[in-house]
């Protein structure tokens, strides 16, 4: 078996003096700093020292201390310009460059001082511009270290950002999962709803309650704002309106102590709009308040929509104490109500042109005998086509119940 190399001692003794390099000169060295002092200070006693050695009858004493500082600079000079020969990774490269030539000129009178010319002492003098590069050293170690501080700090806040939006993503998943998904069962009913919020989560909202004696009420509701605060008092509206619809026969009623209750849980002083209506699958009454949102279109079976005027109330949550008054309409089968916020009449294409009631009235006429899921899809795929590019600028959000037959007709 043949022996194994073994490292020259020039190769042994590479790796501690790169490692003195680096702890020296490196930018993040353990000792670059106290190092770039010592050699700022021994430029300037060097060049102070030129002037010195022109004073005429200087002591012989003072001469001998001169050379011995003259001897200790250009000694640790010249060990800083091996050890950044040491530390290029191209050597010839730094030899050539300006500062190595920098580096080189300012140790070069003292091996050259015995040639006795007087230019070579005032050579010395360019020890000056070790100090120009000692500062663009300096500065450059301080920008790289701003640059990895800043470095850190953008991944950490990328991290932030990351953890934020996985936090907003599941809360936009649990607002929608909180909606119903469907309409509650009743023979001659379907219904279908949807809500695409504009940002991570949305302020609109609707719902279908199951109501005492087998009424239905419909809900469709409007915060005022976007974002995470209208998502939460998107929340605190729908709870409270959910719960009290139990107490409550009338919808006007509803509205009324809803409104009052959430004039003491708003902090923010935002507002909800709400339409709120109670189905009777018997009869096909149906009894609605409305408090500042958009009225509701109803088609009737022979094509035509109208839309649900009435007097309403004030928006909710931005005074106690209001009215809302009551309206009732008779359903026939054939019917569809569509309930909406102004997400879908008020959104704009490139033109900065609303879509308007009048294209969605066109849209229900055109597309409303079907299932009431296929009109919600036509609907929300006609208002954005109609944006085109254009972001979307409000939560969009619709409900579409059908009428089929009336419950007291089919028992008979």
């Amino acid at each position: 078996m043949s022996a194994l190399p073994q490292p020259s001692v020039a190769s042994t003794a590479v790796g501690p003096i790169r490692a003195l390099a680096n702890a020296l000169l490196a930018a993040d060295g353990r000792y670059s700093r106290p190092f770039e002092n010592l050699i700022l200070a021994l430029i300037l006693f060097s060049v102070a020292s030129v002037g010195v050695e022109t004073i005429p009858g200087l002591p012989g004493w003072a001469e001998r201390a001169l050379h011995v500082g003259e001897v200790f600079v250009v000694a640790v000079f010249t060990a800083e310009y091996l050890l950044r020969i040491v530390l290029a990774e191209k050597k010839l490269a730094f030899i050539v460059s300006v500062p190595g030539l920098i580096d080189l000129l300012s140790i070069a009178p003292f091996y050259l001082s015995g040639l006795d010319v007087r230019w070579l002492r005032a050579l010395r003098l360019l020890r000056l511009l070790r100090v120009l590069k000692l500062q663009t050293h300096v500065l450059q170690a301080t920008v790289a270290q701003r640059t990895h501080e800043l470095a850190e700090k953008n991944a950490a806040l990328e991290r932030a950002q990351a953890q934020i939006k996985a936090e907003l993503d599941i809360a936009r998943a649990l607002q929608i999962a909180i909606l119903p998904a469907t309409f509650p069962a009743s023979g001659g009913y379907d219904g279908a709803a949807r809500m695409i919020p504009a940002t991570t989560m949305g302020g609109d909202f609707y719902d279908f309650i199951g109501l005492p004696d087998g009424k239905i009420g419909l809900a469709m509701a409007d915060v005022s704002g976007k974002g995470v605060p209208a998502a939460f008092f998107m929340a605190v509206s729908r709870t409270n309106l959910r719960d009290l619809a139990e107490h409550h026969a009338l919808p006007g009623a509803c509205l009324a102590r809803t409104n009052d209750v959430l004039c003491t849980q708003n902090p923010m002083d935002l507002f909800v709009t709400v339409f709120y209506c109670i189905l009777d699958p018997a009869t096909g009454v149906l009894k609605y308040a409305n408090g500042g949102h958009s009225p509701p279109c109803l088609r009737h079976a022979d094509g035509s929509v109208e839309v649900l005027d009435g007097e309403g109330g004030l928006v909710l949550g931005a005074m106690p104490g209001v009215e809302f008054p009551e309206h009732s309409i008779q359903l026939l089968p054939g019917d569809r109500l569509v309930l909406y916020t102004d997400g879908v009449t008020e959104a704009f294409n490139a033109a900065d042109e609303a879509y308007g009631v009048e294209r969605l009235v066109a849209e229900i006429s055109a597309h409303g005998a079907g299932a009431p899921g296929v009109l919600v899809e036509q609907v929300c795929r006609s208002v954005k086509t109609f944006a085109g590019g254009v972001p979307q600028s409000d939560d969009i959000t619709l409900i579409v119940l059908s009428i089929d037959q009336l419950m007291a007709v089919a028992t008979q």
